[in-house]
């Protein structure tokens, strides 16, 4: 036996008699950074670097703060880092230098799997130092960005006290079905949820990413049980936010993240209906695409307004633009496809068009139903107003 040999006997030795265990293997993980040692106090640090374009491929970094590599040959230094991801993962080890060695797997790794890395000096000569071992996660696969609420409509900071819904525009399908449980309504001046405000009906578009939200019309129609018995959603001059829970998921899963908000102070109830003739038109002028600006005069209804509103030629004949809201839709510009040409032109607007308060060009939101006239249901026709663009 060498003295060498009698020398590590007898610090074995000593060792057990003493109590003395090996060093706790020590945690951490680290993608796309600088290495992180495990054991910065020590003689060797132990990392793992993950490719800029791709976590699933890794590098087993060890490094030395001496020339403790330079006596070893390359069968030595491959038994002295392992990786394992629930079995041993196949790679191999380089010198890198005096005081660096490092691991390549052979294949890319799991993404989202657990690694455990690990260096054992034990295997070098007349080297007397603690094994290390260091966690690592592969980083699972991107996933795509949440679901955002894109807009609220109407936009205004001021609604009527007799306001009757809401749009909310998503970026992606949400998951439609019983939805009440992620939408409420604070009376911020009483710093109270209003009960039961909304009517258990989910009207969607039919790529499921526009949602209508209704007001219970019980509670906003004046003289009706609801409205009566409960008392109506809002009241002029108090404050109020519309909650939408950040936990409702999108039709792949994935949650909205943030609770949403949409805070708007109740006005005067609104009770007239909306006229054509009081809108004001500017009309562009001939031989351009500069848009025709209406001025409607209230806020109305968003999505009626770009379903219910077109520019048609004095035969009749649509003018293909497109339309935008404007001033929290209280006004809207159409710009055409085409330039203007000279002539007559008009409005052709559905009777269905209303304002916040469900007043619609046909009849208003509030009608007696004892009365025949009002209980009658109303017709679906179309109002024109003609305007001119001059040359």
């Amino acid at each position: 036996m060498t003295a060498a040999s009698l020398l590590l006997a007898a610090v074995i030795s000593l060792a057990l008699l003493t109590g003395c265990q090996p060093a706790p293997p020590a945690a951490g993980s680290m993608t796309n950074r600088p290495p992180e040692a495990t054991s910065p106090g020590d003689r060797f640090e132990l990392s793992v670097e993950a490719a800029d374009d791709n976590p699933t491929r890794i590098s087993v970094v060890v490094t030395s703060t001496d020339d403790a590599f330079s006596g070893i040959d390359d069968e030595t230094a491959q038994g002295l880092i392992e990786v394992h991801a629930g079995a041993a993962v196949l790679g191999s080890v380089t010198r890198v230098s005096n005081r660096e060695l490092r691991f390549s797997p052979s294949f890319p790794l799991l993404a989202g799997s657990d690694l455990l890395v690990r260096f054992d000096p034990t295997g070098i000569k007349n080297l007397h130092a603690n094994p290390i071992e260091h966690r690592h996660r592969v980083p699972s696969r991107p996933t795509a960005p949440a679901p955002r609420i894109t807009n609220i409509y109407p936009t205004g900071p001021v609604l009527p006290a007799n306001h009757l819904k809401f749009y909310f525009v998503f970026s992606e399908p949400m998951q439609p079905g019983e939805i009440w449980n992620h939408f409420h309504l604070v009376d911020i001046d009483n710093n109270r949820r209003v009960p039961r405000p909304f009517r258990h009906t989910a009207l969607w578009s039919p790529d499921n990413k526009t949602l209508t939200l209704w007001f219970h019309p019980g509670r906003v129609k004046q003289g009706v049980n609801l409205n009566t018995d409960i008392g109506p959603i809002l009241v002029k001059g108090r404050r109020y936010r519309l909650g939408v829970s950040g936990n409702w998921l999108s039709a792949r899963g994935t949650p909205l993240g943030d609770d949403v908000t949409r805070e708007f102070t109740a006005g005067t109830p609104d009770y007239s209906q909306p006229n054509l003739a009081d809108w004001d038109i500017v009309a562009p002028d001939a031989d351009s695409r500069t848009p025709l600006v209406c001025r409607l005069g209230s806020p109305h209804d968003w999505a009626l307004l770009h379903s219910d509103v077109a520019i048609e030629t004095a035969t009749g004949e649509p003018v293909a633009g497109s339309l935008e809201t404007l001033d929290h839709q209280s006004a809207w510009q159409f710009t055409p496809r085409s330039s203007w040409k000279a002539g007559q032109y008009r409005l052709a607007v559905g009777s269905v068009l209303e304002d916040l308060a469900g007043n619609s060009l046909e009849r208003p939101f509030e009608v007696d139903i004892s009365r025949k006239s009002d209980a009658k249901q109303p017709s679906t026709r179309t109002f024109y107003r003609k305007f001119t663009i001059g040359p």
